[in-house]
């Protein structure tokens, strides 16, 4: 699933007026999940894993640090989640400026501790098994799914090596 398809579906959930993180967001995620495709769903679980490592960063890390949410490994995920959730702004401006999250930590923190979505990783295998009525394993899906991006990045990065090779045999370095 593209980014752009990622993000149009989280700010339609939140078109609903509905808190980031709640079980109503989780309510209106799935409603939209299950008009997807198995593969969209797959995309939109692995968008998100990906959009969450992307939150790998010092800044981030601090401020979850000072809400105590990093105590475990799926704590920072669900605060992370909770950043994704509310909506691509929101999730760059975390990203990419270095004093948002401190800001808000500063100025509101009630807001920025809410900033915890724990059912975000589930809403995608919520659609699925609702679509498959549980006939299909999610867990085979999403690891199949996985498999074949991996090959797809090795032969991504094979190719470019190619190039490079290609490009030093004709310049002669």
């Amino acid at each position: 699933m593209s980014e752009q398809d990622f993000w149009h579906i989280v700010e339609t959930s939140l078109d609903k007026n509905v808190p980031v993180g709640s079980i109503e967001q989780d309510e209106a995620l799935i409603q939209i999940l299950e008009t997807k495709s198995i593969d969209e769903l797959v995309g939109f679980q692995l968008r998100l894993l990906e959009l969450r490592s992307g939150l790998f960063s010092k800044h981030v890390h601090l401020v979850a640090e000072q809400l105590d949410y990093t105590t475990h490994p799926e704590v920072l995920n669900r605060f992370k989640n909770g950043i994704i959730a509310s909506g691509k702004a929101f999730y760059c401006n975390a990203k990419d400026d270095t004093e948002f999250l401190n800001t808000l930590l500063k100025n509101n923190v009630e807001a920025l501790r809410n900033c915890y979505y724990e059912g975000f990783s589930l809403v995608a295998p919520a659609a699925f098994h609702e679509l498959t009525d549980y006939k299909e394993s999610w867990d085979r899906v999403l690891l199949k799914a996985k498999r074949e991006l991996d090959i797809q990045k090795l032969d991504a990065r094979r190719n470019e090596s190619k190039d490079i090779d290609n490009f030093l045999l004709r310049n002669q370095f």
